[in-house]
């Protein structure tokens, strides 16, 4: 499912002293079917972007377009449900969301408020029970008798029961150690490859943007800073770092590798490996 911001400016408290323009003339295209990193710093609007794509927020100006869905700035309220249904939204701490006495009910919640049949909701419950790691034997248990980290992916079964063509991530592995975050970005490029969401990742880690993301958006005080593949982002990294934002680590390593012995250009890899392959061919070619 395509999405395009045309112009889009938001205000928070509009026509009060404290207004806030959160969003400037954002226009950007997120691809069907591309996992799509939006990076940036507390403040840059990345929050505030995401919550348009299913109507939690409306544009003051311009427009967005989810798929078939288009939200209009001034346009009448209109029933968001089935845009909802479509677009899957992972909050920070998504096990705050939990709510219900069983972790079957509360997967099930999604697809019955969205009128789907019980029958339905039970088996999404236990076929997503077993996508987040856990069995069917938890179903029947209160989530709230569970690790954080069993509840947070108890919660996130929950999201994806109503088979969104859209999966909003923001911050999704917060709080969590490197083992549990990288369990838990694997979990959601999984699913994002089996079932070929257009799936966006709100981040501040730039080795977890360059490692899962194909496209990158770089927001800067309400602006879109630049898109593009994260070749392209990564190699302005001049102005990345101007904004406050750093290089992957493995890139910034080359790069000062570049500037210490003036090599006129280094590839632009965030894997560990293929730079340790590219300096062993740097050092064998000056040896």
């Amino acid at each position: 499912m395509e999405i395009i911001f045309s112009e889009v400016e938001h205000l928070y408290m509009r026509g009060t002293p404290f207004e806030k323009k959160a969003l400037d003339n954002v226009s950007i295209n997120i691809p069907s079917g591309s996992f799509t990193a939006i990076i940036g710093h507390t403040g840059s609007g990345k929050s505030t972007l995401i919550q348009h794509i299913n109507g939690l927020l409306r544009p003051t100006t311009g427009s967005v377009q989810i798929g078939s869905y288009e939200i209009k700035a001034g346009e009448k309220k209109k029933d968001l449900s089935k845009l909802r249904k479509e677009v899957g939204l992972v909050f920070q701490y998504p096990e705050h969301q939990l709510f219900e006495e069983t972790i079957e009910k509360d997967i099930c919640f999604g697809p019955l408020n969205f009128g789907l049949t019980e029958e339905f909701a039970k088996r999404r419950a236990k076929e997503l029970i077993e996508t987040v790691g856990l069995d069917e034997s938890f179903l029947p248990r209160s989530p709230f008798h569970l690790s954080g980290g069993q509840m947070r992916r108890v919660a996130i079964a929950g999201v994806l029961a109503s088979n969104p063509s859209v999966l909003v991530l923001d911050e999704p592995a917060a709080g969590l150690d490197p083992e549990g975050r990288e369990q838990m970005m694997q979990l959601f490029l999984n699913y994002h490859q089996k079932n070929k969401t257009t799936t966006i990742l709100v981040t501040h880690d730039m080795e977890v943007a360059a490692k899962y993301a194909d496209q990158i958006i770089v927001m800067h005080a309400g602006n879109v800073e630049m898109s593009g593949n994260k070749e392209f982002i990564f190699e302005q990294a001049n102005r990345l770092e101007e904004i406050g934002l750093g290089l992957p680590n493995t890139l910034a390593f080359l790069q000062r590798l570049k500037e210490a012995f003036q090599i006129e250009s280094i590839p632009t890899t965030f894997d560990l490996k293929e730079a340790s392959q590219y300096i062993a061919r740097l050092v064998e070619k000056e040896g």
